[in-house]
């Protein structure tokens, strides 16, 4: 289980698991809104969701995907302020819907769920924060590694390929993540398949080669390739 409560013993569990109801959402169902009270928290059980803001300009902003275990909607809960973003459903997706009082009498009565929710919190904030530096600036190319980069150290899965990317993420969706154009992010991604960090195909990317990926995005080399295929001398840039 991924997510805050990935950690918490067994009657802790237990005991979240009896709070709420379940409800399931279809593929571009709001499960949040924007700007509406924030009365309720939601555990991600099956399914894959985005979290969108609106823009100056009308349009939308990506700002994460969720995949299941993990806790959505709490920041508004814990403040009492507004929801300061949507959450739409990506795929079909099967929640466990909590009133906010309820929620917070559950973790005044665990302080390890309490502890728990505060990382989760203080981590995706951190996770904001490098966000709008990384994307803020540099070359497309660098740009789109970056997001790649973090996608992976969040969203990646071990293959025999590289580390795919366990997100169902059109070229739209990472040129909203990316802050760039489609076609940005479509010469870009040919320029990582080109050099063999990078596969992909219809709504599938792989990591082929985290050291390239990483000197693409400007970022240090990582230190553990143990999952990371050799490179391919023709660049493997198949589809």
């Amino acid at each position: 289980m991924r997510g805050p409560f990935a950690g918490l013993d067994a009657a802790d569990l237990r005991d979240l698991g009896r709070l709420g109801t379940r409800r399931v959402y279809a593929p571009g169902e709001a499960l949040m809104i924007e700007g509406e009270p924030g009365d309720r928290v939601a555990v991600l059980l099956t399914g894959c969701v985005k979290v969108v803001a609106a823009t100056e300009d009308g349009g939308e902003a990506l700002l994460a995907v969720r995949l299941p275990g993990e806790l959505l909607g709490e920041l508004a809960v814990l403040d009492g302020e507004p929801r300061s973003a949507s959450v739409l459903a990506v795929r079909t997706s099967t929640t466990r819907e909590i009133a906010g009082p309820a929620f917070l009498n559950y973790l005044a009565d665990r302080p390890a769920a309490a502890l728990a929710v505060q990382r989760s919190v203080s981590r995706k904030l951190r996770s904001a924060t490098r966000y709008r530096v990384d994307a803020g600036h540099g070359t497309g190319l660098a740009r789109l590694a970056r997001t790649l980069h973090s996608l992976i150290h969040s969203y990646g899965t071990p293959t025999e390929d590289g580390l795919r990317i366990d997100v169902p993420l059109s070229h739209a969706d990472l040129a909203a993540l990316a802050r760039l154009s489609p076609a940005s992010v479509e010469r870009s991604l040919r320029t990582l398949r080109a050099q063999g960090a990078v596969r992909t195909s219809y709504r599938e990317l792989v990591v082929r080669d985290r050291t390239l990926l990483s000197k693409a995005a400007g970022l240090p080399l990582p230190t553990d390739l143990a999952t990371d295929p050799p490179s391919d001398a023709n660049g493997g840039a198949g589809r």
